[in-house]
């Protein structure tokens, strides 16, 4: 019996050392004295800005809280693509005993350039002692066309005089209207410039004999174009008439 008792006190011994030595191993995260890690939330954005410009609220998180506000820095890197009066970026805060804040950054429209795409990217900076991960940001932006001066050409087939075209509001009430066109030599180009009141259209081109825009010899086309935006094209044998919708500034 005192062998069988001496055996079984051997057993828990080891038992308790293998807990000790798995209890030694276990590390216990520590939300107020532990390493501060900081990330952003979120790492990708693409937007496009409006005239009245943009004011992005870019998420930041810590794994640690304090009874303090705390503050984390910001840098510009040096891969951004465009000027610094295209943007202004704020400052990291995380409110006392909070773990998440936001990083402010507005976008100006005045700056940009019709049809360029910028890069902003920002890198978010470790804090003394601590770690940074999903530390960069990346802002793609580009200028929101805002068009109301539109550029219609009428490339003829060789019987231009037969070409008519029309806008129609969404009410069906015409509000512009071109053609027929002089027959010179085929393939004629004529433009129109008119004035687009923000909505939703319908334009039709009509051919009077009926082949559209094309004679068996020549084939004619149309563009509708404002700023840098292609609106509209067609053309070619249409029969009769073509007939497609576009908005404006929807």
């Amino acid at each position: 019996m005192k062998n069988i008792i001496k055996k079984f006190g051997i057993l828990f011994a080891g038992v308790a050392l293998i807990l000790s030595s798995c209890e030694e191993e276990v590390t216990v995260f520590d939300n107020v004295n532990g390493q501060t890690g900081v990330s952003f939330g979120t790492t990708s954005y693409n937007v496009s800005v409006p005239e009245e410009g943009l004011a992005l609220e870019i998420p930041v998180n810590v794994t640690t809280v304090s009874d303090s506000d705390r503050t984390f820095d910001v840098t510009v890197s040096d891969t951004s693509v465009g000027g610094g009066e295209n943007y202004s970026v704020g400052t990291v805060t995380i409110p006392a005993n909070g773990y998440n804040g936001v990083l402010d950054v507005s976008l100006n429209f005045d700056p940009l350039v019709d049809g360029e795409v910028y890069a902003l990217v920002l890198n978010l900076s470790a804090p003394e002692g601590g770690v940074a991960f999903d530390e960069t940001v990346s802002i793609e932006y580009f200028k929101e066309i805002i068009c109301n001066d539109f550029l219609l050409t009428v490339v003829t087939d060789t019987y231009g005089a037969e070409t008519t075209w029309e806008i129609a509001n969404e009410s069906g009430t015409v509000v512009v209207s071109g053609g027929p066109y002089a027959n010179v030599s085929g393939g004629d180009t004529y433009t129109s410039e008119f004035f687009l009141e923000d909505g939703c259209y319908t334009f039709t081109i009509y051919d009077a004999y009926g082949d559209g825009q094309s004679d068996g010899n020549m084939v004619g086309y149309y563009t509708l174009e404002c700023s840098i935006l292609d609106v509209l094209t067609g053309g070619g044998e249409f029969g009769g008439s073509q007939t497609l919708e576009f908005c404006v500034n929807q």
